[in-house]
């Protein structure tokens, strides 16, 4: 999946925006699709539109190579389970969409190793 891909289904996934044509459609008017994965600015609209349902966090770790790469969670508490979705990738942005993407149950081969 690239950058675009991603995008598009946090996009429509993820946040339920309506996506035709790779615009976003709202009253009657198309724009782009934000680079949710490349841009925290837009990476953080994704975090407080899930912020409400599940605890965030993010943190940077280290990989087995020594290379900084970054770790989105959210996780939800039914005070019953408590169901954590994590992602790694190299950057904030990614790590957060990658994140989101599997909180809607999209899993993708981008996350870093």
């Amino acid at each position: 999946m690239n950058n675009r891909e991603i995008d598009r289904l946090v996009a429509e996934k993820v946040l339920g925006l309506t996506v035709k044509n790779e615009n976003i459609v709202r009253g009657g008017r198309r724009s782009g699709i934000p680079s949710y994965s490349q841009k925290i600015e837009y990476a953080w609209l994704v975090v407080e539109s899930l912020r409400e349902r599940k605890i965030f966090t993010i943190y940077d770790a280290w990989d087995e190579k020594d290379e900084k790469i970054f770790c989105a969670n959210f996780q939800y508490n039914d005070t019953y389970h408590v169901v954590d979705y994590s992602a790694y990738a190299d950057t904030a942005p990614m790590a957060i969409c990658l994140a989101a993407l599997k909180v809607v149950g999209i899993e993708s081969s981008e996350e870093a190793k």
